[in-house]
């Protein structure tokens, strides 16, 4: 009661006493200023993330083969859209009708661009949760940046689901850590229901809900907190369930016999003995930890070794026993036969992990070796330079594949006559289907491809489209077609060079006139209306 008097009447030993706890503690941060300090930060990663991937290209250039399977769906009736999903998700299928209109015929990329930000600002946030002091920022910078300007997931930036499979990877691994710091029903349920709504727009979110639920069964195991089983048992069961519904319902009808049959040299067999499938196993691994952008294989993996110790003393044993879980998982599969085992495009979503992982043990090295802040905000910077600018020189690669189908189908709707036929080879006739001003009839394939369906025109015969994937013979047939439909002149779109090539060495009595980015217009010998432009002609 006395000091209490003394400090209301403001005697001495009250002003001493809130003078001294005033300059023990600082006064802590304004919570505006920090939120300012974030969204600056998701604003750089964000930019990062879609600047490095040179959008001005990605949302001009063509969409090829692949990209065709995935486009198309957005010029069917929704009731059609199980029949198109097969090299994709059903969920990015569903999604891709979200894209606003607005921007080129291309703009359907932003969708991949958008996920790439997104796995940017889940891996900012996964860092920040490893250090809770203050170093929390150069963590969540660090792993930010790695994953804003990943080489692995750069690449992938085509129309499919690879940086959507990124990202789910990253967020679960960030929702698996606040699961592990703050364990609840809530945490448990956000955890599954990620997974589960992950599995709509990613194959392989399932594995990463699965490696890092083993995770928490080891860890709470072995710690004998059995009071968290039923809530773990709980969730294993409802996300196993709900894996399977989905599974069995959407995903598994993209399993063609022409995907199993080009992915069968990316499996793994003991048909040659277990010495050669265990070199097998690590000349790819070593191929995966090259390609991460952290130099050789030895120093990404000594990198991605410090973080899995760092994850580990930061309190997420389950997160860092789920990393090489999911490794684990892919050796599995790919000797069951059921997945290609690092192959790049496939296993993107592992290389994420990875490299935010790396990221991590990055981070604590710089931490340990420097212990100044403005020396480690120069190591960081130094990780912007040395991750970044790779990853714009190979974006500046220009490395869609594929013949600018949009060009060849300007060309031909600027300068065909009426009456001329158009041949649409196999690899062009899927993007051709999206740029066509006419809208296609979808309809199950009927041979053996990577999709289950095929675009057609019944009512424009004199469109011809070659559904027999390299074959010559179908190209040659579809060209005879043509030149009686078209009275002797054909527009010849095509998906690749090896068409055209493989067309005209099989094709009699016919003369090919190309220029650059055009369509090839083929007349048959002794037909007139050649274009005057005769330094053009390619025979």
């Amino acid at each position: 009661m006395v000091t209490s008097r003394a400090v209301q009447r403001g005697g001495p030993a009250g002003p001493a006493v809130l003078r001294r706890s005033a300059a023990a503690a600082p006064p802590p941060r304004p919570r505006a200023g920090r939120l300012a300090v974030q969204g600056l930060v998701a604003l750089g990663l964000t930019v990062l993330a879609v600047a490095i991937r040179d959008p001005r290209y990605l949302l001009t250039r063509s969409f090829w083969l692949d990209e065709g399977w995935v486009v198309d769906s957005v010029r069917a009736p929704l009731h059609q859209l199980e029949l198109l999903t097969s090299s994709t998700p059903i969920g990015w299928t569903l999604l891709l009708r979200l894209v606003p209109p607005v921007g080129g015929p291309e703009r359907y990329r932003l969708l991949p661009l958008a996920f790439t930000a997104l796995a940017a600002l889940a891996a900012w946030r996964l860092g920040g949760r490893l250090d809770p002091g203050g170093w929390s920022w150069l963590y969540g910078l660090c792993c930010g940046v790695a994953g804003a300007a990943s080489a692995a997931v750069l690449d992938h930036t085509w129309l499919k689901q690879y940086t959507a499979e990124a990202f789910v990877a990253v967020a679960l691994a960030l929702l698996l850590a606040r699961v592990e710091r703050s364990w609840s029903w809530h945490s448990l349920a956000a955890y599954a229901g990620a997974g589960i709504a992950g599995f709509l727009v990613s194959n392989t979110a399932p594995l990463v809900s699965a490696a890092g639920l083993g995770g928490l069964w080891l860890v709470t195991l072995a710690a004998r907190r059995w009071s968290r089983l039923p809530a773990l048992a709980a969730t294993t069961v409802v996300l196993g369930l709900a894996d399977a519904v989905l599974y069995q319902a959407l995903a598994n009808n993209g399993a063609t016999l022409a995907l199993r049959r080009y992915w069968r040299l990316r499996y793994l067999s003991l048909d040659d003995g277990l010495g050669n499938a265990a070199h097998l196993v690590w000349q790819r691994l070593a191929a995966e930890l090259g390609g991460l952008g952290w130099g050789p294989w030895w120093l990404a993996l000594a990198l991605i070794g410090v973080g899995l110790v760092t994850l580990w003393r930061a309190g997420l044993p389950a997160l860092a026993l789920a990393v090489p879980a999911v490794g684990a998982e892919l050796v599995i599969l790919g000797f069951a036969g059921a997945y290609p085992f690092l192959e790049p495009r496939t296993a993107t979503f592992y290389a994420a992990l990875l490299t935010v992982t790396a990221a991590a043990g990055l981070a604590t090295l710089a931490r340990l070796g420097l212990g100044h802040r403005a020396a480690a905000l120069v190591v960081a910077g130094l990780l912007v330079v040395a991750v970044s600018v790779p990853g714009w020189v190979r974006a500046g690669r220009a490395d869609i594949p594929g013949e600018d189908v949009k060009a060849q189908v300007a060309d031909v709707l600027a300068r065909s006559r009426p009456g001329d036929a158009v041949l649409v080879t196999f690899a062009a006739s899927f993007s051709f289907a999206y740029y066509w001003p006419g809208r296609p009839t979808f309809v199950p394939t009927t041979v053996n491809t990577a999709v289950s369906f095929m675009p057609t025109y019944p009512e424009r015969p004199e469109l011809v489209l070659v559904h027999q994937p390299r074959s010559a013979r179908a190209m040659v047939e579809g060209l005879d077609r043509g030149m009686r439909l078209g009275r002797g002149r054909v527009w010849v779109v095509t998906g690749s060079p090896d068409e055209l090539a493989a067309l005209r060495r099989r094709a009699e009595g016919m003369r090919f006139v190309a220029r650059p980015g055009r369509a090839t217009l083929a007349v048959a010998t002794g037909a007139g209306g050649l274009p005057s432009d005769r330094s053009s002609q390619r025979r």
